[in-house]
């Protein structure tokens, strides 16, 4: 078995590793243990929405109050752009636009009535609240209190009412998902029967808030529907994992790398690597009844760091990179990797692999481990993409500066091919 390039993790920045990489012509391989942060995310990009604890406003500015290790010194605010413009373009052609100015963070509703800063928001999330706001919920879904949600709004300034809407006949009575809903949005019929009783239920207001599961497969297009029926804006609000604007998005690259014929290895996860000197040349995961090692010419590690368990900690306060067994900064004790409140930072969520200009492992010296190894997005050193709220963002950034590299480093092989 054999690809150009290996691409390890399913998260935001593998699928966006292996998308561009894929668009620019390479032969790739998606290796991964499982789903990654997208079915967990709100389904918006979050650029950088604080910075030792305080709120951001303008994240692109807020970037050079980042420390030099950071992702973002290191990637460049060029890439980052890059990065934000390619993902706009990837989920517009996909139905899935998102809204919002990387200039100026915005307010992404909860479940809780908050508003959570982020950078750019899925369309049906991105409505202006004014005015009065009717908060929506649905008989018989557990997962949204629209009485909870129009409570944190009211404290917020806004002023809210809360109401419950009957859903029409469908195969569920009582005590469904979020996804089980999402599915029933999908049905055109389902949606003709609802949008009068949304319309009831929000007579006099000039927003509605909803949990955001309207519609799962087919995009932007239920919400839409739905809108234009009810007759009046109608704003998602974010709800716990599993978020379906998150498993739209994760549909939309599913779709994307299958037309770009990329392979997928999900539920095997990368077990090793094979060297030879200062290069990998292969990639050894599990299989369903053997080992399987994939040849290739370039590895890209976007395991997600802790989270995403690309970095495991070690009863004596060591921390072992799992793939490659890179280096990572461990601490002289297992306490040592929490704070003291259960909320705040914890220092064991900056833990990453360091890397040099051109994303490859860096030892203590500065000089790159291995020439044809990059690492991009969460597992990245000197940041914590929870608490700074960056992880889209980084994950772009990564991946913007990754396709640079790779496409340089294919150029100077060329040159050296025709001397």
């Amino acid at each position: 078995m054999r690809a150009d390039v290996v691409v390890v993790g399913a998260g935001p920045a593998g699928l966006a590793a292996a998308v561009r990489l894929a668009e620019g012509g390479r032969q790739v391989r998606v290796v991964a243990r499982g789903q990654g942060f997208t079915h967990w995310g709100a389904g918006a990009v979050d650029v950088l929405g604080r910075v030792g604890g305080e709120r951001v406003e303008r994240p692109l500015d807020a970037i050079d109050r980042l420390g030099d290790s950071h992702p973002y010194r290191l990637a460049g605010t060029g890439a980052l752009r890059d990065g934000l413009d390619w993902f706009r373009d990837f989920a517009a052609a996909a139905g899935l636009d998102h809204v919002g100015d990387p200039e100026r963070n915005r307010g992404q509703v909860t479940a809780l009535g908050t508003l959570r800063p982020t950078c750019l928001v899925p369309a049906p999330a991105g409505g202006e609240l004014r005015g009065r706001v009717a908060v929506l919920g649905f008989a018989g879904f557990r997962d949204f209190s629209a009485a909870l949600c129009a409570r944190g709004l009211e404290r917020a300034g806004y002023q809210a009412t809360a109401a419950t809407v009957e859903l029409p006949p469908w195969s569920h009575r009582r005590y469904f998902t979020a996804v089980e809903l999402s599915r029933a949005f999908d049905d055109g019929d389902f949606r003709t029967r609802l949008a009068p009783a949304l319309a009831k239920a929000a007579a006099g207001a000039d927003v509605a808030v909803v949990p955001a599961v309207l519609g799962l497969e087919r995009g932007h297009e239920p919400w839409a529907e739905l809108e234009r029926g009810a007759g009046l804006p109608l704003v998602e609000a974010a709800l716990a994992p599993p978020s379906v604007p998150g498993l739209r998005l994760f549909t939309a690259w599913r779709r994307r790398l299958d037309e770009l014929g990329v392979a997928w290895q999900l539920g095997f996860p990368a077990t090793g690597v094979e060297r030879d000197g200062d290069r990998v040349t292969a990639v050894r995961c599990e299989g369903a009844s053997r080992p399987v090692v994939i040849r290739c010419d370039e590895v890209v590690l976007a395991t997600g760091g802790v989270a995403g368990h690309g970095i495991e900690a070690n009863r004596d306060g060591s921390l072992t990179e799992v793939v490659a067994g890179l280096p990572v900064a461990g601490f002289e004790d297992r306490t040592h990797f929490i704070a003291g409140r259960f909320l705040a930072a914890h220092p064991i969520g900056e833990a990453g692999v360091r890397v040099d200009g051109e994303l490859r492992p860096a030892g203590d010296d500065g000089a790159p481990m291995l020439e044809n190894l990059r690492c991009v997005g969460g597992l990245l050193a000197a940041h914590d993409p929870t608490m700074e709220g960056s992880r889209e963002g980084v994950a772009l950034a990564t991946t913007a500066r990754l396709t640079a590299v790779l496409g340089a480093a294919d150029h100077a092989d060329q040159d050296v091919s025709r001397r």
